[in-house]
């Protein structure tokens, strides 16, 4: 299947979350029980690639939330020209795209419009990258073409900085 037309909205009670499946029931169950609450109070704020056709079709979500880390466990290129105190940045909880439409792209869109959200969060609030927490080494290589490094004491758990996501979005026409 081709990625259908879409476009991005937060989780509402309007979606369809039965339907989504990505193939981790961890997501899934995520998805399906927990997202929208925690969107609702405050937690990890959710956001889906809604199919464009039925404005109720998932096709791909991810959730954010702010974070820091401590400065000496962050790489220097993140780092760099920061006080020495925690690293202000924003967690990218979850990233999954439906089945349907896996190896479209899609994944990698929702990573540059999650970027996106973070860098103007950031031009209001601060921060400085995406924290991800990578569930393998072959999630964390996918990150990592994206320009994510991982931290000094755990590999699968990789900073995005938002300057590699804004020149990404710009090379992109997105930004």
């Amino acid at each position: 299947m081709t990625l259908p037309a879409w476009h991005e909205e937060p989780l509402s009670k309007s979606h369809n979350r039965k339907s989504f499946d990505c193939g981790q029931n961890d997501l899934n169950a995520f998805l399906r029980h927990h997202a929208r609450k925690s969107h609702v109070h405050g937690g990890a704020k959710t956001f889906v690639a809604v199919k464009s056709a039925d404005r109720q079709s998932l096709l791909g979500f991810y959730s954010i939330a702010p974070a820091c880390i401590a400065f000496d466990r962050t790489p220097l290129r993140v780092r760099r020209k920061l006080a020495r105190h925690d690293v202000p940045v924003f967690r990218l909880a979850r990233l999954a795209v439906d089945c349907s439409v896996q190896g479209n792209g899609l994944g990698g869109q929702l990573l540059l419009v999650a970027g996106r959200r973070c860098i103007w969060v950031a031009s209001e609030v601060g921060g400085v990258a995406l924290l991800i927490d990578a569930k393998s080494q072959s999630i964390a290589t996918w990150y990592a073409s994206y320009g994510a490094v991982p931290l000094l004491d755990q590999p699968l758990s990789l900073v995005l900085p938002l300057d590699t996501l804004q020149q990404a979005l710009v090379a992109a026409g997105k930004m």
